[in-house]
């Protein structure tokens, strides 16, 4: 059977002593070590510390500029981002066929780009400064000009904000249309 050694009052009270002093000396080798002028922790010149501060002052020069030029960038990038909602809005605005129901003599005007297709009813077309209404579906090439009957589900384009559209001469025609556009 193993015997256990009790630890009586007078040994707990040595090893107590023993490690106390040995916290004291550490603690005075610790604050003789950190005496300023020795070697551990020598002391600086005046033009070192000068130096210093004329380095720190030199980078905080140099960051302000950075600061300057990189707020510069944001500004630019914020300016264009605006510039892209803007066109991202048109798109969005324009970039889907809008279903319209027109009565006789309403005008359709359409924008420079702006896309149309009749769908119902009688419309004839209004020609432009610079030429009539470009119908893509019939592949001749050949724009419809003023007074002449617009061909229902044919895909007509608008190149140029001239003044181009169609004039409803039905009581009443159903058309989509995609891109600008104002009814008169």
């Amino acid at each position: 059977m193993k015997t256990i050694r009790r630890w009586n009052k007078k040994t707990i009270a040595s090893l107590l002593i023993i490690a106390s002093s040995l916290v004291a000396v550490h603690i005075i080798q610790a604050a003789v070590a950190a005496e300023p002028g020795t070697d551990s922790d020598p002391l600086v010149t005046q033009s070192y510390v000068d130096q210093k501060i004329d380095s720190l002052s030199t980078n905080e020069q140099e960051l302000i500029k950075k600061v300057d030029e990189l707020t510069k960038t944001v500004n630019e990038l914020s300016s264009k981002n605006k510039d892209m909602e803007s066109r991202l809005s048109s798109i969005e605005k324009y970039g889907m066929f809008v279903a319209l129901e027109l009565t006789e003599n309403q005008k359709l005007m359409a924008g420079a780009s702006a896309e149309i297709i009749v769908r119902g009813g009688k419309a004839k077309a209004i020609r432009g400064t610079g030429g009539g209404l470009s119908d893509i579906t019939s592949g001749t090439g050949t724009d419809i000009t003023t007074n002449q009957d617009v061909p229902l589900n044919h895909l007509l384009l608008v190149s140029r904000d001239d003044g181009r559209g169609i004039k409803i001469v039905g009581k009443k025609a159903w058309v989509l249309v995609k891109g600008p556009y104002t009814i008169e």
